[in-house]
């Protein structure tokens, strides 16, 4: 049964790479949820700088480090070299009953509580998943050659930055149990989206029941719920903020799409080639001291600077 008690929280996965990402997630994530207990799960070794801030923004550290061993063997058997995105899979053996994982290349607009009860009725929310034309986020067109995997659990293809779920559901024995089958399917995944592939196959094959915030929006006579908005999308669309709340309309005839839960910049962060030598040339001339990791051509640029540069405190609280 699902926990009814405050033993909720959010985990989040970074390393000092991706600094720059983890501070405009993180003062977003506390602008709006102020008092959710918070958990950093490290990407890797080299955390020191993001460890540094876990005062300010309260937030704890994901203790157990076999288990974070155990998920880099796993990601072993899908790539050349372990990946620490596999860590994520460390969510559902930790310390809350009830979680949200949210990838950090995001920012969040607006509290996210409200997903804890869906848990109710079942085992894995993601925020994305059933939209059209996303399945090649996630399998390849052979997949169907298979034969096992149905066409609706096929199609499900989630975007696993954003899932809620409960402890225990995918315990890191049972998953290494269930490797063997899942490498059955490596040369259909798509791999680029690192452990995507693995976790659809993982909760489409639990017999579990799964869903996500955007069919059960789509379920809905008002269609309220607040979604995931990608930033692939800006050139169709604009997130705009009304009245303190977000919301994304799209460009030209200014139809709201949905209410704003979070923008994610998956895929879409990191700079462009050209972007790359700018930045290195001038930082060799001085003109910079450090070469940012997130391109200055970010799509919607504005709103992940503006809280970027808002450096939320929790001491000051």
């Amino acid at each position: 049964m699902p926990n009814t008690t405050s033993n909720r929280g959010v985990y989040f996965l970074a390393n000092d790479r991706v600094i720059e990402l983890a501070t405009a997630f993180l003062n977003s994530f506390r602008h709006y949820n102020p008092k959710l207990r918070l958990c950093l799960i490290p990407y890797d070794g080299q955390c020191e700088r993001l460890l540094a801030l876990r005062n300010r923004y309260d937030f704890e550290v994901y203790s157990h480090h076999e288990l974070l061993v155990a998920c880099d063997r796993m990601s072993g058997r899908f790539h050349d070299q372990a990946s620490g995105h596999y860590r994520k899979l460390a969510a559902w053996n930790g310390e809350f009953d009830e979680f949200v994982y949210i990838d950090i290349d995001t920012v969040v607009l607006d509290a996210i509580d409200f997903v804890f009860p869906y848990l109710a009725d079942y085992e894995f929310v993601t925020a994305s998943a059933r939209v059209p034309g996303n399945r090649h986020w996630v399998w390849k067109e052979s997949v169907g050659q298979m034969g096992y995997l149905t066409q609706e659990e096929i199609d499900y293809a989630a975007n696993t930055g954003f899932i809620a779920s409960r402890n225990g559901l995918l315990r890191l024995v049972d998953v290494q149990a269930r490797l063997e089958e899942a490498i059955k399917y490596k040369e259909h995944m798509e791999l680029s989206c690192a452990e995507q592939p693995l976790l659809n196959y993982l909760i489409i094959t639990s017999g579990m029941r799964y869903t996500s915030l955007y069919e059960l929006n789509a379920c809905s006579p008002g269609r309220t719920l607040a979604l995931e908005a990608w930033a692939g999308a800006s050139r169709i669309a604009d997130v705009v903020e009304l009245n303190g709340k977000f919301s994304l309309f799209e460009k030209g005839t200014r139809r709201k799409i949905s209410r704003v839960l979070f923008v994610h910049w998956a895929s879409s962060w990191r700079p462009k080639k050209f972007e790359s030598f700018i930045m290195r040339l001038a930082r060799r001339l001085r003109v910079i001291r450090t070469v940012p990791g997130v391109g200055y051509f970010l799509p919607w640029r504005s709103l992940w600077r503006r809280f970027y540069k808002q450096q939320y405190n929790n001491l000051e609280t």
